[in-house]
């Protein structure tokens, strides 16, 4: 499914910078990386997300990952946020309402047809 991905967080200043990459490298494939002051962001296409796509699917979370992230659909871009403690350790977990206490990875997700995308990456079940 065609897309770009963005992936972006906070480095804080208690952060080890090698060790926030690999947070963003344990739910991400990537292209390109910036890497700012405070703040880690990550670039690539639709072969970035097929490990996220895995996992949910693997972890049998597809039903509340598609409504959080068609709550997050605006225009061609899908939004929504990651923990960040949990990607350290290679788990996906969405971030709905209360914050993580590391911070979030913030996603977007740019595609022709964000709902069509998001019945690619997390397939409904019947």
């Amino acid at each position: 499914m065609k897309c770009t991905v963005h992936a972006r967080t906070r480095i804080n200043p208690t952060e080890d910078l090698d060790k926030v990459l690999k947070t963003l490298s344990n739910l991400f494939d990537y292209d390109d990386i910036e890497i700012g002051h405070d703040y880690i962001c990550i670039l690539g296409v639709e072969n970035s997300i097929t490990g996220l796509k895995d996992e949910l699917k693997e972890r049998k979370i597809r039903g509340a990952a598609r409504k959080i992230m068609m709550k997050g659909i605006h225009g061609n871009k899908i939004n929504f946020n990651l923990s960040k403690q949990a990607a350290l350790v290679g788990i996906t977990n969405f971030v709905d309402n209360s914050p993580s206490p590391l911070g979030e990875i913030e996603v977007e997700i740019i595609t022709a047809d964000p709902e069509k995308f998001i019945h690619w990456i997390a397939p409904e079940i019947k």
